[in-house]
């Protein structure tokens, strides 16, 4: 009976080894991931040839990989020629990637996939919280001092309401010299993404101390995703990791991966 036992349960293994592979998920595989060969903090960062790196994305796709056997290699390069490696099938997946017609001629995206979900706030010095008012109409912030960095997206409402009523200094090329503006009294306001104060905090260590998001404002931006090569991956290959993902967040491992970098507010 134990021999029979054993017998069968070589050939369930054998079975499900030769139904991954037969789907194009065999267990050992190179999984190539290309990111940005920029400090993205707190969704990814790498280092060098990019076996140093971390961040949520990151570290999630890691996980993700164990479970399935896989080998990731994480291949850092500028972001044009990140896109382009993924059109081409060079790469398996682009992390940190946003959804547009135009890439989805080259690029699968699943709402299962989805990394993370931004927004645009209004960021105030902590001790001056109670002068704004707590309103999601961006028009009532329109007599306030403002500023954002000149190169982002911020959204739709934000950038109506930089069209229709708010007076706003664009001048600032980094989101650390708006966030600075603020701190030295220069503005009142400093519009940014959501996830800002996480992101600074390597560049500007104290900065969640001296300043705060108001509440209200919270303006959605867009989701970003884990992209995969229309060319690259086999659609067994991306419903295996797809069907893992799922099964991770439903871990205690992930929660406690959310809570490391503050990301509750910013999951879809």
């Amino acid at each position: 009976m134990r021999h029979s036992k054993a017998v069968q349960a070589c050939v369930c293994l054998l079975l499900l080894l030769t139904g991954l592979c037969a789907s194009g998920v065999a267990l050992g595989q190179d999984f190539v991931v290309a990111v940005e060969e920029s400090d993205n903090h707190p969704f990814e960062y790498v280092q060098g040839d990019g076996k140093a790196h971390g961040g949520f994305h990151l570290e999630e796709i890691d996980q993700v990989a164990t479970r399935l056997g896989w080998h990731v290699i994480y291949k850092p390069m500028p972001w044009q020629r990140a896109l382009r490696s993924l059109q081409l099938g060079q790469v398996d997946a682009l992390s940190y990637l946003a959804r547009t017609a135009e890439r989805e001629r080259f690029a699968v995206f699943l709402p299962a996939a989805i990394q993370h979900r931004q927004y645009a706030g209004l960021f105030v010095r902590r001790n001056q919280q109670q002068r704004f008012p707590d309103s999601h109409d961006p028009c009532r912030y329109a007599g306030f001092r403002m500023a954002a960095a000149s190169n982002y997206f911020y959204g739709q409402t934000v950038q109506d309401a930089m069209q229709k009523c708010w007076k706003i200094d664009m001048n600032a090329s980094s989101k650390e010299e708006v966030f600075s503006k603020l701190l030295a009294g220069r503005i009142d306001i400093a519009v940014a993404y959501g996830t800002s104060l996480q992101s600074l905090e390597v560049a500007m260590p104290g900065l969640s101390s001296q300043v705060v998001a108001l509440r209200q404002p919270h303006w959605l931006i867009g989701d970003f995703y884990l992209g995969f090569s229309r060319k690259a991956m086999p659609t067994g290959r991306i419903d295996a990791y797809v069907d893992a993902l799922r099964r991770y967040r439903q871990s205690a491992a992930y929660q406690q991966l959310v809570q490391k970098y503050n990301m509750k507010s910013f999951l879809p």
